[in-house]
């Protein structure tokens, strides 16, 4: 044998029979499992092989993986993470650092700055979730004083890079919006349903709808419509399902976790009057089977873990639309329709129950480009076609105004006045929260008929409503009336010119 491989083969056994000097390791740790909100206990830490009850089912910590040497040392990482990470964290973490544990043996036998250097020199290489976890791990060195590691670096390993990820690069790209069809269907099948429960109540026969159609019906709802996580829907219990009376129900939900209490902060949303039956329906068949369930997960409502949740809502989706949709892709849909309709920051939050406003940026950024989308998508009808029409000219044409509905052809009898056929609103009158008429020429809604005559007729009748007020107020120029009537008599000016140059560019 060569002197240098006599070298390497000496070094290589020294650094084997190098040992950790760790502190003696719990016979058994506390954990707190954050979905069933209660604590657990690992009783045998000296084993080679850890469960974790993580979200409902068992999730293993194999330490074998690991030479000796180091085992113990991952050991204490886990129960340090287990200390302030949840249970699903740690599980994710640990996993990830059995898989790849050099990293975070490179970081006990080395310097702070050594290890930075390291870590700068290969993290471009790394997934992020082995940077999260390795991370992760030294914090926990940081907090456990291991090595030459104490509280005080823990600034200093925050600062270290990461990879890059974009977690709502699907929302940027739109691929996990589901298309208006696709939306149409799950909707007109909630429908479905809840008219056979209604059908049936009312004729006194029963429904053939089993439990399991009902609830993941239910499932479907919360995620669609509401936007909730499979972890938030699999943590209701009975108890959060609240009834006043036959045409209200109301649904409490986990916002978060805090350990100091048995529950986080709870969030409430009411049920559509219509599907109210659907969950009327499920409760009552679900209370004779919770009575004989015996397992941990009876106190929940659905007595599902959030991965079944998640499982139930896919195939669902999958079996009406053709796609596979999971709960995410309905919540970013939702997210993106309150966007759409022109909720505020802090109304989108809420519903999302996210921490911060911040979160929300994406989904307005995302707007425009969805907005347009949904127009191309709408554009397939000829009543939205017409509507798509209009909002490039911002003017409508008699025949145009004709086909659109009832609803959106404008009218009405302002100050006794009877008006009618001045153009359409793109919402519908009976949405509308202001005076139709009065309002409609000050109004980004409306749709002015490509007719200046017509527009100029009401000017003439509203004219003396607003002489009359104008002499009653004594032109008090601060009476609100006054001031509403001037405007709206302005406005109305202004758009008359407006569609006679737009006509007869038209014309030319």
């Amino acid at each position: 044998m060569k002197l240098d491989d006599q070298l390497d083969l000496f070094y290589a056994q020294q650094e084997k029979q190098k040992e950790i000097h760790l502190p003696v390791l719990h016979k058994s740790i506390r954990y707190y499992d954050g979905f069933l909100e209660e604590f657990r206990v690992i009783k045998d830490t000296s084993a080679d092989t850890w469960t974790l009850e993580v979200e409902g089912r068992n999730h293993r910590l194999l330490f074998e993986r690991i030479p000796v040497r180091e085992r113990e040392l991952f050991k204490h990482l886990a129960r340090e993470m287990l200390s302030r990470q949840s249970a699903v964290s740690v599980g994710m973490f640990i996993g990830s650092l059995l898989g790849e544990p050099k990293h975070v043996i490179a970081a006990f036998d080395m310097t702070p700055p050594e290890f930075r250097d390291y870590w700068v020199a290969n993290f471009r290489s790394w997934t992020y979730i082995n940077a999260l976890s390795t991370r992760t791990a030294v914090h926990s060195l940081c907090n456990l004083s291991f090595g030459l590691w104490n509280p005080n670096y823990r600034d200093f390993v925050s600062l270290l890079p990461s990879p890059h990820l974009d977690q709502y690069r699907t929302v940027r790209t739109q691929e996990c919006f589901l298309p208006l069809e696709d939306q149409s269907l799950l909707i007109s099948y909630i429908d479905d349903v809840a008219e056979r429960l209604e059908a049936s109540g009312a004729t006194g026969t029963p429904h053939e709808l089993d439990i399991i159609k009902l609830r993941n019906t239910c499932l479907l709802i919360l995620s669609h419509q509401y936007a909730f996580r499979p972890g938030q829907i699999a943590k209701i219990k009975a108890s959060d399902v609240r009834s006043l009376n036959k045409n209200s129900l109301h649904i409490s939900v986990p916002v978060g976790k805090q350990r100091e209490s048995k529950r986080g902060r709870l969030v409430t949303r009411k049920i559509k009057n219509e599907w109210i039956v659907i969950f009327r329906s499920y409760g009552e068949m679900a209370d004779e089977v919770r009575l004989h369930e015996n397992s941990t997960l009876g106190q929940l409502y659905f007595c599902m873990t959030p991965t079944q949740v998640s499982v139930a809502i896919g195939n669902l989706t999958e079996l009406l639309t053709g796609e596979r949709w999971v709960a995410t892709d309905l919540r970013h849909t939702a997210a993106q329709r309150l966007a759409d309709a022109g909720v505020s920051h802090i109304s989108l939050s809420e519903f999302m129950t996210h921490a911060t406003t911040l979160t929300a940026n994406v989904y307005f950024n995302a707007s425009p480009t969805q907005a347009e989308r949904v127009n191309q998508a709408l554009a397939l009808s000829p009543i939205y076609s017409n509507v798509a029409e209009v909002a490039r000219t911002r003017v409508i044409d008699k025949a145009t105004l004709m086909r659109l509905p009832p609803d959106q052809q404008i009218a009405g009898v302002p100050h006794g006045i009877p008006i009618a056929g001045i153009g359409g609103c793109s919402s519908g009158q009976s949405l509308c929260t202001m005076n139709p008429i009065l309002s409609c020429y000050t109004c980004r809604k409306f749709l002015p008929l490509l007719d200046s005559s017509i527009h100029l007729e009401v000017v003439e009748k509203l004219r003396s409503v607003v002489t009359d007020f104008a002499g009653a107020s004594r032109n008090n120029e601060e009476s609100p009336a006054y001031t509403q009537l001037k405007r709206m008599f302005q406005a109305t000016l202004r758009v008359a010119e407006e569609v006679r140059v737009i006509k007869s560019e038209v014309v030319e």
